[in-house]
């Protein structure tokens, strides 16, 4: 019996297995070329609209140390110029070029010949016998107005008038020097008396004494130990190299400037505020989100260059704009908005799902 249905056993499951395969074959054709469109999927439309809120600060306590950190380079301090202060000729030198000399220390002498050339000849009308005038001299000694090398440009038997270089000393005494962007110079409102140098692959941060934010004049030289010209150009902050500190003309430095501190003050970060000295701006949102930002007016303190403080015009409960708008981006804004001049940070953006 079981010879007998076993064939027949074999082609049910055949039949099964086919009947199996015909209705996968059905729903996969159906999926693919006869995609469900029920009711309940034609509610369900993408939005594709996207709504962005405005972005907002509110101003915080903090403390402030206004750092300004300059790159800059060591510099010989400016020569002094040897002038004449007699008219002559050089008569006598008594120091050689290149050598040390302290203030004071004689340097040369200038003589001039103030002779009388009309001399009266003695005799009377008729009988006069010319006379040998007596050569008369005056002598003028030019010393070193400073210490430092001698760079010595007069020569023995020249002539000079008063005012006239004769050479210049050169100093052996530095100064670090780093020229400030006006950036720079709106931050440092008032000037303090050192900073802190920091030499490049030098010795420890050291303090400078004697700041000073100087404008060097364009034709001014200086001339170093070597005797060679050195200029610099632009609005300088320049301070004293310590005598106990080892540098040589031409390292480069960092020099870190603390132009003020406050504690505990009003601040806002720098991007939510138009302006960096003394007044500025900030903006206001509009209340209902999508209209122009309110304008308004504030007076600025120190800033670090990431937070400015805010001396007067919000308290900590205002909320600003925490990006200042700019032309361009409001113009774009108002073309999509249809709110002319509204703040770019604030807007929908639309597109037709066609």
């Amino acid at each position: 019996m079981s010879s007998s249905t076993s064939p027949r056993f074999q082609k049910i499951i055949a039949l099964i297995k086919t009947g199996v395969w015909i209705i996968i074959a059905i729903s996969l054709v159906k999926f693919a070329f006869f995609p469900s469109t029920g009711a309940d999927q034609s509610d369900q439309v993408l939005d594709p609209s996207a709504n962005y809120e405005q972005m907002t600060v509110t101003p915080t306590k903090a403390d402030i140390t206004n750092t300004v950190s300059v790159n800059g380079n060591i510099e010989n301090d400016p020569s002094t110029v040897v002038k004449a202060t007699g008219t002559g000729e050089v008569n006598y030198i008594a120091v050689a070029d290149g050598t040390y000399v302290e203030a004071g220390a004689m340097i040369l002498q200038i003589r001039k010949d103030i002779t009388n050339e009309s001399t009266p000849a003695i005799g009377n009308e008729e009988n006069t016998v010319p006379t040998q005038p007596t050569r008369i001299y005056t002598y003028t000694d030019i010393t070193a107005p400073a210490s430092g090398t001698l760079h010595l440009s007069a020569l023995l038997g020249q002539e000079f008038s008063i005012g006239d270089q004769l050479g210049t000393i050169a100093p052996s005494t530095y100064s670090a020097v780093a020229t400030l962007n006006a950036d720079q110079l709106y931050r440092i409102q008032e000037t303090p008396s050192e900073a802190t140098v920091t030499i490049t692959n030098g010795p420890a941060p050291f303090t400078c004494s004697g700041l000073k934010i100087v404008t060097p004049d364009a034709t001014q030289k200086n001339t170093n130990q070597q005797g060679e010209n050195q200029q610099s150009s632009g609005i300088q902050a320049r301070c004293a190299i310590p005598a106990d500190q080892k540098v040589f003309p031409g390292l480069g430095l960092k020099m870190d400037i603390v132009a003020g501190s406050a504690t505990d003050v009003l601040t806002l970060p720098i991007s939510a505020v138009e302006g960096r000295f003394q007044s500025g701006f900030v903006y206001i949102p509009a209340t209902d989100g999508a209209g122009k930002p309110e304008k308004k007016p504030v007076t600025l303190g120190l800033t670090d260059g990431e937070i400015v403080e805010i001396k007067e015009g919000l308290t900590e409960s205002d909320s600003v704009l925490e990006f200042i708008p700019t032309a361009s981006s409001e113009k774009t804004q108002g073309s999509e908005s249809g709110v002319d001049g509204a703040t770019p940070l604030t807007g929908t953006t639309e597109s037709s799902a066609g």
